[in-house]
């Protein structure tokens, strides 16, 4: 199996299409279509189901599409290790949710290069889970979960909290303050289930007797910049994390909606593999620099 069949792989599976994926590739159709029955004759499985409209996964293919993530992610990690020998002490990965990679942890790498100036500093973001497994398997030095991991063989701090909010563009016609009672007449925007913020507030409303399947809601998004958009366009409502829009609060953009009866905060906790101290101190070094620098350092 070559590194290139599975770039183009996940490349198809990501376009939905073979030919779209050629054409990106900058090869012919024809071309990707043989590397892609080479690679269903090696696995003995059949990856797609092709039709005049596109292309599905098989669930081989699904199988093969979350594995080809994970090699994509390993060989680029190999690749920047091995250019880093070059100028380099070496690469410190960090691995976040989605909100606190995005909005939380990028004011702290500028503080970071200043300590360890040899070493590169990698952030990505995952769901917690994820986050979880690339600790635990040594893809990520530390993590940063929404919720405490309770997986034995991690360190697990609380490093910063922050709340859910209700949020309005600024012209919107609602009042400062509503009832819990009158979301069910409020057009929400939500974020679709793999952020960790939508199944806490799931979870809450669920709680507080008003399920979300229950509200009005429009649509799911799959990144807080398009809710806030959407939002600020003035097409509905949205729960958010409150650091995802302080910005745009600040700036009077956005406002915050105080819906009374509801508080809902959470809590984000830094994770790192407990026999990191014994197997790498400089790396154990840095993860416990970086926890230390981060609730004063949140963008």
């Amino acid at each position: 199996m070559l590194i290139e069949q599975i770039y183009m792989f996940h490349r198809i599976a990501s376009e939905k299409s073979i030919s779209r994926a050629a054409l990106a590739s900058h090869i012919s159709q024809p071309a990707l279509s043989q590397q892609m029955h080479r690679l269903e004759e090696e696995l003995g499985v059949t990856l797609f189901e092709r039709s005049n409209r596109g292309i599905t996964l098989t669930d081989a293919g699904e199988v093969m599409e979350k594995y080809s993530r994970q090699f994509i992610e390993t060989y680029h990690n190999l690749k920047e290790e091995l250019e880093n020998l070059q100028s380099y002490s070496g690469t410190f990965r960090v691995a976040a949710t989605y909100v606190a990679c995005n909005y939380a942890l990028p004011c702290c790498l500028y503080k970071m290069n200043r300590k360890f100036p040899n070493y590169s500093i990698n952030l990505s973001s995952a769901s917690s889970r994820e986050v979880i497994r690339r600790v635990q398997q040594g893809q990520a030095d530390l993590g940063f979960v929404v919720g405490e991991a309770q997986e034995e063989n991690l360190d697990c701090n609380l490093v910063f909290s922050d709340r859910i909010c209700l949020v309005a563009s600024k012209d919107y016609h609602i009042a400062d303050s509503i009832l819990l009672e009158e979301l069910k007449r409020v057009p929400l925007l939500m974020l679709n289930e793999q952020f960790s913020s939508y199944r806490l507030l799931h979870q809450y409303l669920a709680r507080k007797g008003y399920p979300v399947e229950r509200l009005k809601v429009l649509f799911h998004l799959d990144s807080t910049e398009s809710v806030k958009s959407t939002v600020m366009a003035g097409h509905g409502l949205a729960f958010l994390p409150y650091m995802t829009v302080k910005k745009e609060a600040y700036q009077q953009l956005v406002k915050i909606v105080h819906v009374e009866d509801f508080d809902l905060t959470y809590d984000v906790y830094s994770i790192s593999r407990l026999r990191e101290a014994r197997e790498n101190p400089k790396l154990y070094e840095i993860a416990r620099y970086f926890k230390s620098i981060v609730s004063k350092s949140i963008c």
